[in-house]
């Protein structure tokens, strides 16, 4: 075992890094050694480790740079599994998609507790912020148009008969699954139901399916000095309306502070366009990109009220699943402006409703154990990360007691609402009040986004 990185190793099972070895080098009929490893930031959803990895003799000898993804603790229920998201990886760069290149899958349950499987680690960072941050690239987004058209282009096969197809149209196959997945959730959430009767009334005319990414957005592709180097993150890949990729992609909730560059903060929706069209050969309706648009919010914020729960109720001890719940707002916000953007609201006395977000002392505790369990030893780039996630939570906590309304009294009201909406006699007034109800929410949670 010299030469490892007994530190980094360390983050991870001793026993569960042996049977590891032992796994990889019966599939490469080799000797196989761990020799340096990290837990990759990010991951609410899977989780990626970076690893080195030797290898002697065998198929495969030499040392590889390799990144394993297997699943986190709870995942969201509309996910793929790790075999599936490896077979769509597959058929992603047999089509010439930039993605990592897959290696091999493991189903084995004994080995590290979970499926998983490795892929070649590619250079390059994802991290959407940054990106956001960098001078506009013209050519990036043109890149990320060609790209989707290519992964718009992936033929049906036995290999991806797990991908369902919707029996109606993917708008109003999609407004389903959201109202199943909203009424498993402990609360009502009408603003919400706003957004999803208005998608229903305006749901474009059926359309051919394509296979879609369905998260393809900055933050989930590389980009290595300028250059797109990988498209990550298949597991909610289906099929669907070309467009839905292009309104995830082009929301505003995606634009990390760039608000004025329509491509994922990075880019002009011109040039993302005329990329995909020069790929696709087919021409995209402008118009239908903002009823995408507004699917987005609302599916961004079924996902957020989902991983918040997993906090709340799971019991998953997860700082970006704590502060997700705190997103919603903002994500309401924008449904009800995209949706009805005439209508004025009177926000005296608004009421603050109570979210399903962690309590303040919940809040407070789980940025403890980061604080203690993270920061203090060293401060590295994920580090960081974590102390700008822990500064953001007392903020909350911290305006949240100012403020001193719980909003637990609203709950009556908000279901009987969220009923009206769903069955269709949703009124302006009730958009009136949920927007108030909203932006008095923002004050608390995040000040910034009413600006």
């Amino acid at each position: 075992m010299s030469g490892r990185n007994d530190d980094a190793i360390s983050r991870m099972d001793r026993d569960a890094i042996k049977r590891f070895e032992v796994w990889i080098a019966r599939q490469s009929n080799g000797r196989a050694q761990v020799r340096d490893l990290k837990q990759l930031s990010g991951g609410a959803i899977q989780e990626n480790w970076w690893l080195k990895l030797d290898l002697e003799g065998g198929d495969w000898p030499g040392s590889h740079d390799l990144v394993l993804r297997k699943d986190a603790p709870s995942n969201v229920a509309v996910s793929h599994g790790r075999a599936e998201e490896f077979a769509i990886l597959q058929a992603a760069h047999a089509a010439g998609v930039a993605v990592p290149v897959p290696c091999v899958l493991c189903e084995d349950t004994e080995v590290l507790g979970t499926p998983f499987f490795l892929m070649h680690r590619v250079s390059g960072t994802a991290a959407g912020h940054k990106l956001a941050k960098s001078d506009p690239n013209e050519t990036l987004a043109k890149d990320l148009g060609r790209n989707l058209a290519r992964i718009h282009a992936i033929p049906d096969s036995p290999e991806l008969a797990f991908v369902t197809k919707p029996a109606v149209s993917p708008a109003l196959a999609t407004i389903a699954d959201y109202r199943v997945h909203l009424n498993e959730l402990p609360d009502r959430h009408p603003s919400v139901e706003w957004g999803l009767s208005w998608l229903e009334a305006h749901a474009p005319e059926t359309v051919t399916s394509v296979f879609c990414h369905r998260d393809y957005r900055t933050g989930n592709y590389m980009v290595d000095d300028g250059i797109l180097t990988a498209v990550l993150d298949w597991e909610f890949a289906g099929w669907s309306d070309p467009i839905e990729d292009i309104g995830w992609l082009t929301a505003k909730c995606w634009r990390f502070g760039a608000d004025d560059r329509e491509v994922g903060g990075i880019g002009s929706l011109d040039e993302f366009l005329r990329g995909y069209e020069d790929e696709s050969g087919r021409s995209i309706d402008r118009d239908q990109i903002a009823y995408w648009q507004v699917m987005a919010h609302v599916r961004w914020a079924v996902i957020a009220l989902q991983q918040a729960d997993r906090f709340v109720s799971g019991g998953e001890r997860n700082l970006e699943l704590a502060l997700t719940a705190h997103i919603v707002p903002e994500l309401e916000l924008e449904i009800l402006s995209q949706t009805t953007p005439d209508l004025a609201s009177d926000e005296t006395n608004a009421v603050v409703p109570r979210y399903p977000a962690p309590s303040d002392s919940a809040l407070l505790d789980i940025a403890r154990e980061v604080l203690k369990g993270d920061i203090v030893d060293a401060l590295d780039g994920d580090t960081k990360y974590k102390a700008l996630m822990i500064a953001n939570a007392m903020a909350i906590v911290s305006r949240q007691i100012s403020d001193g309304t719980s909003g637990a009294e609203t709950q009556d009201d908000l279901v009987s609402m969220a009923d009206r909406i769903r069955s269709g006699i949703g009124t302006s007034e009730d958009h009136a009040a949920l927007l108030g109800m909203t932006k008095a929410t923002l004050r608390t949670s995040n000040p910034r986004a009413l600006a």
